[in-house]
């Protein structure tokens, strides 16, 4: 038995290190050790013991690296913290250098826009622009660049012969007021509305229209009283019927953003509105019937001093058709807050009607 043993503890000291069975002196933990070598001192150890001394050492291991783990967590968390501010620094250095390529670009893109008078040349530095646009970040525009660039492109999206000119003007407009939401006051100043609304209420080409209506709604999120005065809401409701959902959704979205923000004398033309607004809510779309609840609701409660104005919008059939989409047989299923709306609304209209 002693001669077995001691083979078996040569043959360990002939393997490489990474076959050699797991030993308690690999590790620092104190309450195995004195067990572990009096195992080692004595040649005449039975397998018995052999096996023993193999499961201390194995929770010795596992005690060690259960004490090492942490240290090891720790040390990881302090190179991430030491690394964060120099990514930070390169982040801010690359936004800054793109900035600052992007800002080049559109000085190029306006010098060619101003000067070149040949259209293929404008679809070119248009679809340019709608390139840089589309992927700038605010930073890569100041004000004065926009203010430069808004009556450039009013005047292209009032083009008279080439849709593509039209299309990518307007596309670029939009694009302007996403990144640079201060550029829609910009454009209302250069008549951006109004030439908005000219493509609306005439439509020869149906992409051009939808992309004033996208032109318009995001204008009107800063602008809404330039939108009521420049007749957005008629621009955006009288052939809302061509377009498709989503893009009834954006004109009744412009709608909407500017019935939020009535001024306390309701323009006349306003009523206009009414009716096809009254229409509306017998759509089957959730998000569009509740921005035509909206509209009406805002109308009703700037009318509510005056009862002939109620009167007029009673006359439009709106008490029926709000009545029928309150039926809880509706197939339209409306909001609490939009739903307890449409009642205050019949509650103005019968207390303030004559």
């Amino acid at each position: 038995m002693g001669n077995r043993g001691q083979k078996r503890m040569e043959m360990a000291v002939d393997l490489p290190d990474d076959k050699r069975a797991c030993s308690s002196l690999d590790f620092r933990p104190s309450t195995s050790n004195s067990s572990v070598q009096t195992h080692l001192n004595s040649t005449n150890s039975t397998p018995e013991t052999h096996h023993n001394d193999m499961d201390t050492s194995s929770s010795a291991s596992a005690s060690s690296r259960s004490e090492e783990e942490p240290e090891k967590d720790a040390g990881y968390g302090s190179c991430d913290s030491d690394d964060a501010e120099p990514r930070h620094r390169g982040l801010r250095e690359l936004q800054r250098r793109r900035s600052s390529s992007d800002h080049g670009k559109l000085r190029s893109i306006l010098a060619c826009l101003s000067e070149d008078t040949d259209p293929s040349r404008h679809i070119t530095s248009l679809t340019e622009l709608c390139e840089v646009l589309s992927f700038a970040m605010e930073d890569s525009l100041s004000s004065m660049m926009a203010d430069s660039l808004s009556p450039v492109l009013v005047k292209l999206a009032r083009h008279e012969t080439n849709p593509d000119i039209m299309l990518l003007a307007v596309r670029a407009i939009t694009y302007l007021c996403d990144i640079f939401p201060r550029s829609s006051g910009l454009l209302v100043r250069h008549d951006a509305v109004p030439a908005l609304c000219q493509r609306l209420k005439a439509i020869e080409y149906l992409d051009v229209a939808e992309q004033c209506l996208q032109a318009l709604e995001k204008i009107s999120r800063d602008q809404p009283h330039a939108c009521l005065e420049g007749g957005a809401i008629m621009a955006a409701l009288t052939y809302i019927d061509f377009f498709s959902t989503s893009i009834q959704r954006v004109a009744l979205s412009t709608v909407a953003n500017i019935c939020k923000k009535l001024p306390s004398e309701c323009p006349s033309h306003l009523m206009e509105a009414v009716p096809i607004l009254s229409n509306l809510l017998q759509y089957e779309d959730r998000q569009l019937v509740e921005s035509v609840a909206i509209c009406l609701i805002k109308i009703a409660e700037q009318l509510s001093q005056s009862s002939q104005m109620l009167d007029e919008v009673c006359s439009h059939g709106l008490i029926n058709q709000t009545t029928h989409l309150l039926n809880l047989n509706s197939r339209t299923t409306l909001s609490q807050p939009i739903y307890y709306g449409l009642i205050g609304l019949l509650v103005k209209i019968s207390s303030g009607s004559i």
